[in-house]
C-alpha cells in the first residue's frame, strides 16, 4: 500500500474487497458445518442471539436484532416447527410473546456453539492469539462506525431498526410504504 495513501498497490484488493471475499468464502464455509446440523446460518444466529435474550418479547429480540417483525416471525416459526423454540405467553404483557429455547434448543445451541468454534479456528489459523484478539478489536470498530450492531444478524442496512419508520420513508423494511 502507498505510504499513507489508503490506496493499495496495484492489483491487490483493498479493504472493501477483502471483507467482501472473506465473508462470502466464511459464510460459505459455516453454512457447509452448519448443513449436517439441520440448520441454516440465519437459524443458528437467532438460536445463539434467542439463548442470550431469552425470555424477552418476540418484537423486543427483533428490535435488537435490527430484523422487521414479519421477517422475526418466519424465523421463529422456523425454529419452532424444528422444535428449537417455543412461544410463551409474556406475563410481562399478554398481548406479546416472549421466547424460549426448548431443551432440543438448547442442545442444538450447544453444538452450533462447537461448530462456530471450529469454524473460527480454521479461519484464524494463520494467526497469533494476540493478533486474532486485534484484528476482532479492529473489525469490531469497522463495525461500529458503519453502526452495525453487535447483535444484528446479518444483511439488515445499518440504522434500520424493526418497526422503526426509518429516514427514507420505511415502515417494517419496506420501502415507500409509510402506514
Amino acid at each position: 500500500m502507498a505510504e499513507g495513501s489508503g490506496v493499495p498497490p496495484t492489483g491487490l484488493p483493498g479493504l472493501a474487497l477483502l471483507l467482501v471475499q472473506l465473508g462470502f468464502h466464511a459464510g460459505r464455509e459455516f453454512g457447509e458445518r452448519l448443513a449436517p446440523l439441520g440448520l441454516e446460518q440465519r437459524q443458528a444466529g437467532m438460536l445463539v442471539r434467542l439463548a442470550a435474550n431469552e425470555g424477552k418479547s418476540q418484537q423486543a429480540i427483533a428490535e435488537l436484532l435490527g430484523i422487521n417483525a414479519t421477517r422475526m416471525v418466519f424465523l421463529v416459526d422456523e425454529l419452532e416447527l424444528l422444535g428449537l423454540v417455543e412461544r410463551r405467553r409474556n406475563l410481562a404483557d399478554r398481548r406479546s410473546h416472549a421466547l424460549y429455547l426448548t431443551d432440543a434448543g438448547t442442545a442444538m445451541l450447544a453444538r452450533v456453539r462447537a461448530a462456530t468454534a471450529e469454524h473460527e479456528a480454521r479461519m484464524s489459523a494463520a494467526m497469533t492469539s494476540d493478533e486474532r484478539t486485534q484484528l476482532i478489536s479492529l473489525l469490531r470498530r469497522v463495525a461500529s462506525e458503519q453502526r452495525l450492531g453487535a447483535q444484528a444478524l446479518p444483511g439488515m442496512p445499518p440504522g434500520r431498526r424493526a418497526g422503526s419508520r426509518a429516514a427514507a420513508g420505511t415502515q417494517g423494511g419496506v420501502p415507500g410504504r409509510a402506514d
